[in-house]
């Protein structure tokens, strides 16, 4: 486990058995722990709790992420505020026949690179999120999202389309000048 010399890691924040990598930015309050590997580029919102999952390179985690064991994120990935990644099926206090170890041959969720979670999403146990996905804000997600899908709150899915791009471009909401 290491941290790159080039990485910030605010006073405030937990980094512990993790490796973090170059010009990566992990706020206050936020905790890196337990195997966790963080590649480079990346900001770790404050708040956010990554527990021996791995998250690619350029990857921006907002407020509040909860990612216990066995996620894998990809690169240019963005999570929004109080997003919660689910790694049990079946959660209870005891933790009897619950084995973190299972993980690294099989995560509990795969986020593949590019793909966005809107803020105040649940994604259960077993899902794949595709390149270029995006997941509506407010949304639990279930099942998997095919590359360059919008899954949207209410469980509709649809195909991105070029349009979508264009009016994503075009709409973009910048309140600085």
């Amino acid at each position: 486990m290491s941290i790159h010399p080039d990485a910030f890691i605010h006073p405030k924040a937990l980094v512990e058995g993790a490796t973090v990598g170059a010009r990566t930015r992990i706020w206050q309050f936020a905790s890196v722990i337990r195997g966790a590997v963080i590649g480079a580029d990346c900001s770790i919102a404050s708040g956010a709790c990554i527990d021996g999952s791995t998250v690619g390179d350029e990857t921006v985690i907002a407020h509040n992420l909860a990612a216990g064991p066995g996620f894998q994120i990809g690169s240019r990935v963005f999570i929004g505020p109080n997003v919660t990644l689910c790694n049990d099926g079946w959660p209870r206090a005891g933790k009897n026949g619950f084995n973190v170890s299972a993980y690294k041959d099989r995560p509990a969720i795969i986020i593949e690179p590019d793909a966005s979670i809107g803020a105040n999403s649940v994604i259960l146990p077993g899902v794949r999120i595709g390149v270029g996905a995006m997941i509506g804000a407010g949304s639990v997600v279930s099942k998997d999202v095919p590359a360059c899908h919008v899954w949207m709150k209410h469980g509709e899915m649809r195909p991105i389309t070029m349009e979508d791009e264009i009016c994503r471009q075009n709409r973009r909401v910048r309140f600085a000048a």
